[in-house]
Parts: C-alpha cells; sequence; structure tokens
C-alpha cells in the first residue's frame, strides 16, 4: 500500500477522485480511484508509487469505481510524461460499476523524481464533460547519469594538472563509493570518485597535461556501478588559456589554383608572455618574438606561407592541403613556435562536397 493525499479537493460535478491504494512487484501498478460526490470545480488525486528501477517499462493499471448515484458516460484519455499506449475498458460507469485503465510506463533514466498524471474526461449525463486527475508519483531507484552529455572547462596555461566536479544523479542502491571512472583519449589515465558536495554528487576528477604546451584536452569519462552494471558517458574538453588564437575557429576550404589541393586562410594573433614583458622591461619597447607557423590536418603536415600584418603580434596564414587527405580530419592542429615555445591550437575546417 502507499500514502495518499489529495490536492484541490474541492471535486468536480463528479466529486474528488479518491485513491485507496496500490500493490507493486511483479505484476502491473494497481492504482484504485473513487468517485465521490463533490461541490464543483475539477479534481485531482495523488499517489505515491515509493522507488521504480530506472529504464524499467512497467504496466500501470488504475481501476475508478463509481460512488455516485448515477451512470457517468467515459470520453477520453489524456496522458503526461512518459506514460503511453493507454487504453479504457467500457465506455460507460454506472452507479457502483467501473472503469478500468491500463497504460504502459516507462520509467526515465533523467531524473530521480517525476510526476506523471492520467486524465480522465467523463461526462456527467446533461452535462458538460468534467476533468478527473489521477497524478503518479515516484522516485527513480538504480540511476546513475550525468546532467549533461558534454561538458567544457577552462584552465590556466601554467595549470599541468585540472581539478574539476561534474554534476551527477546518483539513487539507491547504487553506492557511491563504489563507482568506478575510466577516460579515453586525453582523459585516458584521469583519476576520479564520486563526491558529496552543496547537498549533491559530483564526480571530482584529475586530469593532466602531458605536454605542457598543449591548448586543449579531449576524451570522454565513464561512470559504471558495478553491482546493476549501469553506466554513463560524458565528454569532456579542458581548454587552456595560452597566448596564441587562430582565427576563425571554423575554416572553409577553397580550391586552390593547382586545382588538385584546398587552401584555407587564417589570423594568428600574439599575445604578451612573461618572455615578452621581460624584454619589454629592458628595451622600453612592444616587441613580439618572431613566429613560425605549422600546420596538420589529421597526420598529414601542409605547406604553410606567413604573412606578417601591421599590428604587432598578428599574422595571416595561408595553409594548403593536397585533395586526397580532405577526408582524413575534420580539423587542423595549428602550432605556433614563438619565444622558445610550439603552441598548440586546433580549429575545424569543412570542404567542399
Amino acid at each position: 500500500m502507499v500514502s495518499v493525499r489529495r490536492l484541490r479537493c474541492s471535486g468536480f460535478l463528479l466529486g474528488l477522485i479518491s485513491l485507496v491504494g496500490i500493490a507493486y512487484g511483479s505484476d502491473p501498478i494497481r492504482v484504485d480511484a473513487e468517485l465521490l460526490p463533490g461541490i464543483g470545480g475539477y479534481s485531482t488525486a495523488e499517489a505515491d508509487l515509493g522507488w521504480l528501477p530506472a529504464g524499467e517499462k512497467v504496466d500501470v493499471e488504475v481501476r475508478v469505481v463509481n460512488r455516485l448515484s448515477r451512470a457517468v458516460q467515459f470520453d477520453r484519455l489524456k496522458l503526461n510524461g512518459s506514460l503511453n499506449q493507454a487504453e479504457a475498458t467500457g465506455d460507460s460507469l454506472p452507479a457502483g460499476g467501473e472503469l478500468t485503465i491500463h497504460a504502459d510506463l516507462t520509467i526515465p533514466n533523467f531524473s530521480h523524481e517525476v510526476d506523471q498524471s492520467i486524465a480522465i474526461y467523463l461526462a456527467p449525463a446533461g452535462k458538460g464533460t468534467a476533468r478527473e486527475t489521477v497524478r503518479l508519483r515516484f522516485q527513480v531507484s538504480e540511476l546513475l547519469r550525468f546532467h549533461t552529455k558534454t561538458a567544457q572547462f577552462s584552465c590556466d596555461s601554467s595549470d599541468n594538472q585540472c581539478v574539476e566536479r561534474i554534476p551527477v544523479t546518483i539513487t539507491k542502491p547504487i553506492d557511491a563509493a563504489k563507482v568506478s571512472v575510466t577516460g579515453t583519449g586525453d582523459f585516458r589515465n584521469a583519476r576520479g570518485a564520486i563526491v558529496h558536495w552543496q547537498d549533491r554528487d559530483w564526480l571530482q576528477f584529475e586530469v593532466d597535461r602531458e605536454d605542457p604546451n598543449r591548448s586543449e584536452l579531449a576524451g570522454t569519462l565513464t561512470i559504471e556501478d558495478p553491482v546493476s552494471n549501469r553506466k554513463d558517458m560524458i565528454t569532456c574538453l579542458v581548454r587552456y588559456r595560452v597566448p596564441v588564437t587562430v582565427r576563425p575557429g571554423l575554416l572553409f576550404a577553397r580550391p586552390a589554383p593547382d586545382e588538385k589541393s584546398y587552401a584555407v586562410t587564417a589570423f594568428v594573433r600574439l599575445y604578451p608572455t612573461e618572455e615578452s614583458a621581460a624584454r619589454f622591461a629592458e628595451t622600453k619597447t612592444a616587441t613580439q618574438a618572431p613566429v613560425v607557423v605549422a600546420a596538420h590536418l589529421g597526420e598529414h603536415p601542409m605547406d604553410v606561407t606567413t604573412h606578417p600584418l601591421g599590428a604587432a603580434g598578428v599574422y595571416r596564414v595561408e595553409a594548403v592541403v593536397p585533395e586526397r587527405f580532405v577526408e582524413e580530419a575534420e580539423s587542423i592542429q595549428w602550432q605556433v613556435k614563438t619565444d622558445g615555445k610550439v603552441y598548440y591550437v586546433n580549429t575545424r575546417v569543412g570542404f567542399p562536397r
């Protein structure tokens, strides 16, 4: 049996739907309701179904008994949330009779507290259609989910270790202490654990930047419960604030004059560094160190020509890639060497079809 509480108890012409209780196991969820005399207005009754397992599909059976002294005509049903494929047996409720409603319920994987409802439209003799609502509330168990599919972070260029948190939802009986964390790509060596902070659960992870000149780390993190085997994955990107930008972030290639390759144009800008600040302190002149720009499409080097522009530290670069390589990658990696350091910046690229 479950707890029952009534909402907006004024009732409609048909009266309040009063929930009696439910049972749940391997059988369908059964909800008993009654039509009672009321004083006008809509009515809603609520049943607490307790904990239901995430991702499962269960049958719901609502039995509505007519406690009025007159027959009531059934009109239609309207479902809310992940209830679907509902049907009702019979089209009339005589006094003392009952209407049985069958519906499928898919327990969601995205929230731990869920409201679903079945609106029952009934037509008393000689009166307009009335709406009585059965509201089903439940909590989702065995839920292990990230709140989003992607997460992006920004770190200072001097930080070779990044520590961040990602919000997650974990519900019983999953034990947060036993949840494992694994990674791929640049996150293959990440360390992580579930922590409770500010009244919620988080995945806290650490990832190392093996190359101190890398401008970004990309990969995935997976959390998994070894008992239920439930797991979820999130794509992560950590961007390091480096003193180099390449714009635009999305490049459009054009056929080169030789008609056997494609060319792109980008703009590289250098920002002040500790080295340039030291030069300025010594010479009192704001100068940038010479720059060398290289580029790769996937594993393939591109021919690059660099043109300094009027503003200090700004360059227009032209890069050319043979046509046979254009299907092998969707981004260009730029290597910008200045002051004895190499900075890596990725930009997406599109080719004509």
